[in-house]
């Protein structure tokens, strides 16, 4: 894939940008984001083979939540701004919040048309009165992350009980079908891996179902963190990525109001700026973030967390 963007400089002449724009199709750099993900609280209470989650250098605790206060700032920002896709998770399990309907429920109260709310969850923290909660709060979009559907190599990759996961998502739909919610569209999510292959037929027998789709996704090296197994458990080779939008449309926010540069920075490598002193637009705009793409486009990448970024060479399904 060609890259998407370009960065307007004063070394971009006026021709050149017309090539970008009506022959390589690439369009400027957006001056705000167009997605955004917010952890709303720290940690997982996972510990997939996958995910760097419980393997970090850095101590990450368990269950720090979001400044009331800083959540609505970057809240109202991102909104105000026009961020179409406001994800109130990021590298942890935002069921672990035990506030999270009220602050999705924020959300819905500010947003515009074309926002919407997303959050993917293990499912495993889905108690009764979260679906409640989370159904009552205007939530657009849920994928449940399920690598399986046989409890042996589920519980290896996830170190979850499926029964239990299984009972809480049937219970969300029971619930969600009983009340007519028309949402949060659900979805079921899981990576293709090796494990994973040989049960695709029975997965989607069983989530077919219940009407339920299911996202096939595509195994990543998470920025080539050393704590996980990739290459290992890979159904197909992995290869360097060809092109990347992330830094160019996503802002990726830490329950300490920290913006990191990627959801793969799982260690906080690259913080580009912190909201509790800066603004989204002020960081997004700023000569960190112009450095970066700069040696990015120009494919400078040594000793950048994009160095060593693989994926599954067989692309995944669009989360439409």
């Amino acid at each position: 894939m060609p890259p998407k963007y370009f960065l307007l400089d004063d070394q971009t002449s006026f021709v050149t940008r017309l090539k970008y724009r009506w022959v390589d199709h690439r369009k400027p750099v957006p001056t705000f984001p167009i997605h955004a993900q917010v952890e709303t609280v720290s940690g997982c209470n996972a510990n997939c083979i996958f995910c760097p989650n419980r393997k970090t250098a850095l101590k990450v605790p368990i269950g720090e939540k979001m400044d009331p206060a800083l959540f609505k700032k970057i809240v109202d920002e991102l909104l105000d701004g026009g961020v179409q896709r406001l994800s109130p998770y990021l590298n942890n399990e935002p069921l672990l919040d035990d506030t999270l309907p009220e602050r999705i429920a924020y959300i819905t109260t500010r947003k515009q048309k074309g926002q919407y709310t997303k959050i993917n969850s293990n499912g495993s923290l889905l108690t009764e009165t979260m679906a409640k909660g989370l159904l009552d709060s205007g939530l657009d979009r849920l994928n449940f992350s399920v690598h399986g559907i046989e409890p042996e190599p589920y519980e290896r990759v996830m170190g979850q009980k499926l029964d239990r996961v299984l009972r809480n998502i049937d219970r969300f739909l029971e619930l969600k079908r009983a009340g007519h919610y028309k949402k949060p569209r659900v979805r079921v999510s899981m990576l293709v891996t090796a494990i994973l292959e040989p049960q695709l037929p029975r997965i989607r027998e069983y989530w077919g179902a219940r009407g339920v789709k299911i996202n096939l996704n595509q195994l990543e090296n998470r920025g080539g963190h050393q704590g996980i197994v990739s290459n290992t458990i890979a159904a197909h080779p992995l290869e360097r990525f060809d092109w990347c939008d992330r830094m160019f449309e996503q802002v990726f926010i830490a329950w300490t109001g920290q913006m990191i540069l990627c959801c793969a920075d799982w260690e906080q490598s690259t913080v580009m700026g912190d909201l509790r002193t800066d603004s989204i637009r002020e960081i997004w705009n700023g000569r960190k973030y112009y450095a970066l793409r700069r040696r990015f486009l120009d494919g400078k990448v040594k000793g950048m967390l994009c160095e060593n970024c693989t994926k599954d060479s067989v692309g995944g399904d669009e989360d439409e």
